[in-house]
């Protein structure tokens, strides 16, 4: 009977903060605009302020795990078949994550701080994100350069796109730019407007354009010790 009540307790619970972020996002007038059909939409009870969604095509998943909140966040999913998922307790305050073309996926990990970044995720790439990641603001972070460049001779696109990486626990500092095909090792630091350029080690500290490893054996807390 105990356990019947408190899983009752725990359901009834659940619901009250959907319910209360549901609100939360109406009244700080997020706006969500989807088209297309068979859009696999949860935002459980995330907090949203002025927040702005968009998932036009078909066959997009959004997901918003418990106890994230974005604040003034632009986030549009645009072509067809593509994952995101915001891990549980992220923080993302501004900026603009867009997925695009066809079966893209864009994670961030739990307890992740983000600010004003711009995230581009394009031909059916991956971006990741880790856990505990913090995130300064105007990070720029892709998979791919956009456009193609071509072998003048036979036509042929020689810049494929390549997915990114940022591992668990990253420190990533003002206006860095993480090009495409990188990952950034777990524990590792970059300085601000570090351009990295090829993979950085875990727990080493980069700096500088491109970016080149200034102390390896590195480590960082977010308080000041």
């Amino acid at each position: 009977m105990l356990r019947r009540m408190t899983a009752s307790a725990l359901s009834r619970l659940v619901w009250l903060r959907r319910l209360r972020a549901r609100l939360y996002r109406h009244l700080h007038r997020t706006r969500i605009q989807r088209t297309g059909t068979a859009h696999r939409l949860d935002l459980g009870d995330a907090l949203l302020d002025r927040c702005q969604i968009e998932l036009s095509g078909p066959g997009h998943t959004l997901l918003i795990e418990p106890g994230a909140r974005l604040w003034d966040v632009t986030l549009r999913l645009i072509g067809q078949n593509h994952t995101c998922v915001i891990g549980a307790g992220a923080r993302l305050r501004g900026g603009h994550f867009l997925i695009e073309d066809s079966g893209g996926r864009l994670e961030i990990g739990s307890g992740t701080t983000m600010i004003t970044p711009m995230v581009v995720c394009s031909e059916g790439g991956t971006l990741r994100v880790g856990r505990d990641c913090l995130i300064a603001y105007g990070l720029d972070l892709r998979n791919s350069d956009g456009h193609s460049v071509l072998d003048a001779a036979t036509r042929q696109r020689v810049n494929p796109p390549a997915d990114t990486t940022i591992a668990d626990h990253v420190w990533l500092g003002n206006n860095c730019q993480v090009l495409k095909g990188v990952t950034v090792g777990a524990h590792s630091i970059a300085a601000a407007r570090s351009v990295i350029t090829k993979n950085v080690p875990p727990h080493t500290l980069v700096a500088g354009v491109p970016a080149k490893v200034i102390r390896e054996g590195v480590d960082w807390d977010p308080r000041r010790l």
